[in-house]
C-alpha cells in the first residue's frame, strides 16, 4: 500500500512540475505590457504583428560573432522562402539600452536585410521582456567603458500568428532549421 501511495504521489508531483519546466513561455503579458521603439515608432508592441509568423531573437549591434550570423541566417530564410516571407516578421530586439539607438539599428538591420525590424527599449522594458522571454543578457562592465561587451542569450523564439511560441532554436543550426520550422507554421 506504500509503494502505491508513493507511485501516485510521485506522479501528481510530475504532472504538477513537468508541464512548467517544459512549457514554451507565455507572452501573452509581453505582447500587452511592453512597449519597444524603431526608427519608425516610438510605442510599439510586438502584438502589432499579430497574423504574421514572428521571428524574435534578442542581441546587439557591437555583438563581434552571434548576432551577425543570425541576422545573416534570417536573411537567408527570407530569400528561401520566397513569396511567403511577406507573412514573416523578423524582429531583433537589441538589449544594449545604453548604446543602441534605433537609429543605429535600424542601419544595422538593413545590412542584413530591410525587412527585419529593430527594436530597443528602456532598460525596465528590456529586464520585462527577458523576464517573460525566459532569456537573458548582461551588460558587462559598462559603467566605466563606451567599449562593452553584452553577455546575452542568443535563441531564435518562432511565433506563430496567434502569438504563440511554436519553437525555440538554439544558436548554431543551419539557417535551414528556421526556414523549415516557418514553413510548417506557414502550412497550418
Amino acid at each position: 500500500m506504500v509503494k502505491r501511495a508513493e507511485f501516485i504521489y510521485t506522479f501528481l508531483l510530475m504532472w504538477l512540475l513537468v508541464p512548467q519546466v517544459f512549457a514554451m513561455p507565455d507572452l501573452n503579458k509581453a505582447f500587452k505590457e511592453i512597449t519597444f521603439e524603431s526608427s519608425s515608432s516610438k510605442n510599439l508592441k510586438l502584438d502589432a504583428y499579430k497574423g504574421k509568423v514572428m521571428l524574435v531573437f534578442f542581441g546587439y549591434t557591437h555583438c563581434p560573432d552571434i548576432c551577425p550570423t543570425t541576422m545573416l541566417d534570417l536573411s537567408k530564410t527570407l530569400r528561401e522562402l520566397g513569396e511567403d516571407a511577406s507573412r514573416v516578421q523578423p524582429i531583433f530586439i537589441s538589449v544594449d539600452f545604453k548604446r543602441d539607438s534605433p537609429e543605429r539599428l535600424q542601419n544595422y538591420i538593413e545590412f542584413f536585410d530591410k525587412n527585419i525590424i529593430g527594436l530597443t527599449s528602456s532598460e525596465e522594458m528590456l529586464n520585462l521582456a527577458s523576464e517573460y522571454f525566459r532569456t537573458s543578457y548582461a551588460l558587462l562592465d559598462s559603467k566605466d567603458k563606451e567599449n562593452y561587451i553584452v553577455e546575452h542569450s542568443s535563441n531564435l523564439y518562432i511565433i506563430d500568428e496567434n502569438l504563440f511560441v511554436k519553437r525555440i532554436i538554439p544558436n548554431g543550426l543551419p539557417h535551414t532549421e528556421i526556414t523549415k520550422a516557418v514553413r510548417k507554421i506557414l502550412a497550418n
